[in-house]
């Protein structure tokens, strides 16, 4: 059930023409195992997200419970895992993290009224004092892109502090809910988009006009066949003892024996002169009378 935090967004990566302007991004991780169907969905309504939460809730599988509401945001703000680092580190199944649910494009909102009053009503410890739930409500980030991008991860470690200080960073549960823009701050943020798009355009790719003389270095060659010629010893500069040679002395030596072998078996033969002389005398002619 486990997801990467840009794999989950991966409509994150359409062209801003195609984007959904009416939608925005759910997450939720817990340290519990838990059952929600729709976990791969990509575009879901907020009322089925809201009521398949409810159900993974519905046992309440952990003691404490975090519901964040981030106004004002996109799909687009979280394809970059490095503006919201601790939640990616935490929809990557990190620090006891068990379960994860992303989906990129929630039509709606999500029912934060409804998660609210299931917990109260079915959560709520026996003990008061004991931390159990918590509402965490962040301020929509500016429109200009450097501020925004200050804000996601202001308030990504302003999340992962809560949850490590006040849960204790263990058996813990935390929905994530988003908003998307308003028109007036979708409209804010397309205007200063545009005008800084329309900045670099009118901005000189270079400060002046710059003329020079291309020339070939040649010296860095002679400088790298002086520093390789000098250094090392001989035997590091040559090989000597190639692969060819030792195939060559592989050969040779089997040769080499099978050679003396016979050399040494001639040299140990005994044999007289007088075996190799032919009879003539009598006897020899009645020898081959009687054959």
């Amino acid at each position: 059930m486990a997801k990467t935090l840009i794999g989950a967004l991966a409509l994150a990566s359409l062209p801003s023409a195609l984007a959904f302007s009416n939608t925005s991004p759910f997450f939720l991780f817990s340290t519990a195992d838990l059952l929600i169907p729709a976990a791969d969905a990509s575009i879901a309504d907020s009322s089925a997200v809201t009521a398949d939460v409810l159900g993974a809730l519905k046992h309440c599988p952990t003691r404490n419970y975090v519901i964040v509401e981030q106004p004002g945001v996109s799909s687009t703000d979280y394809a970059d895992a490095r503006l919201a680092p601790r939640l990616a580190h935490y929809m990557t199944a990190q620090d006891g993290v068990r379960s994860t649910f992303a989906v990129p494009e929630v039509v709606g909102q999500i029912d934060t009224d409804a998660l609210r009053v299931h917990l109260t009503s079915n959560c709520a410890p026996s003990n008061p004092d004991q931390a159990w739930y918590a509402l965490l409500k962040a301020p929509a980030p500016a429109t200009s892109k450097a501020q925004r991008e200050a804000d996601l991860k202001t308030q990504d470690d302003a999340l992962d502090d809560f949850v490590a200080d006040k849960m204790g960073g263990q058996d813990y549960t935390v929905i994530y809910t988003t908003a998307p823009q308003t028109e007036a701050q979708a409209k804010a943020q397309i205007e200063q988009e545009h005008e800084a798009q329309q900045t670099y355009e009118m901005e000189p790719p270079y400060g002046q006009n710059v003329q020079m003389e291309l020339k070939r270095d040649t010296w860095a060659h002679v400088r790298r066949a002086n520093s390789t010629s000098d250094e090392g010893g001989l035997f590091e500069r040559y090989q000597y003892f190639t692969p060819g040679l030792f195939m060559g002395f592989a050969a040779i030596i089997p040769l080499f024996l099978i050679l003396l072998v016979g050399i040494r078996a001639l040299t140990s033969l005994e044999v007289s002169y007088f075996a190799f002389s032919k009879e003539m005398g009598p006897n020899a002619q009645k020898k081959q009378q009687q054959q």
